[in-house]
């Protein structure tokens, strides 16, 4: 099995990046939903948008992070066994 998208600096920056944005979305569409059922009107506030901000690096940070990292423990491990024989 040949890997071709090796766990890279660059691919972490750019997974980071990415669940980044889908957090930020995730996170305004909830505050929002949240919203509409309690007080049936959206109301965002700046400190709502700062914490949904804050939110969406942590977690996309963690997130990007631990799938990065667990490619490379794989990749490590691919590396350190032999290739089994089939036959």
């Amino acid at each position: 099995m040949i890997r071709r998208n090796k766990p890279t600096i660059w691919l972490l920056f750019i997974s980071i990046v990415y669940m980044f944005f889908c957090c930020l979305i995730f996170f305004s569409l909830a505050l929002i939903a949240v919203q509409l059922v309690i007080s049936h009107r959206v109301d965002v506030e700046q400190a709502d948008v700062k914490y949904i901000l804050i939110a969406s690096i942590i977690a996309g940070s963690a997130t990007a992070l631990r799938s990065w990292l667990f490619a490379k423990i794989d990749e490590r491990k691919a590396r350190k066994s032999p290739p089994s024989d089939p036959e």
